[in-house]
């Protein structure tokens, strides 16, 4: 009598589920993808990540496979980062989500620097008044400045 061995799982198919998958996230996960995409070490970023947020410096936000990790510079301003696993469409509703969340508790404006033009079009999908300038990182490679709330 012929048995087939086990079926084997395959990394490519278990990914589209992933991606197809409603479910949430593991934070980690989430954030270990925005590092790895930048070419950062994972390890390090994040243990920076939870001593910050330990600290009280830092805040995080979730929505979705979103994340908005917030610094606050002063009172009502913020220093902010998005890492996500989400499909567009759910990321502008997360972005959304957020600038209400944060207007509602007093911020008025926050700001991030990243190299892609990408999160621009995203907040002003999401009826997020910005302001994007351009300008060299340290490196001298042209980055984006954005400023947004009120």
């Amino acid at each position: 009598m012929n048995t087939l061995p086990p079926p084997q799982k395959n990394p490519v198919f278990e990914q589209v589920k992933k991606e197809r998958s409603t479910a949430k996230a593991d934070p980690r996960d989430i954030i270990k993808a925005d590092v790895e995409k930048s070419g950062g070490d994972f390890n390090q970023v994040y243990s920076k990540l939870v001593a910050a947020t330990q600290s009280g410096k830092t805040r995080l936000m979730r929505s979705g496979n979103t994340l908005l990790i917030y610094n606050i510079l002063s009172p009502g301003v913020a220093e902010v980062h998005i890492s996500t696993m989400d499909k567009p469409k759910d990321l502008i509703k997360a972005v959304k989500e957020f600038y209400e969340a944060m207007t509602k508790v007093g911020f008025k404006s926050a700001v991030t620097t990243t190299n892609s033009s990408e999160i621009s079009r995203v907040l002003t999908a999401a009826n997020v008044p910005v302001r994007v300038s351009q300008k060299p990182d340290a490196m001298g490679q042209m980055t984006f400045e954005l400023k947004f709330g009120a």
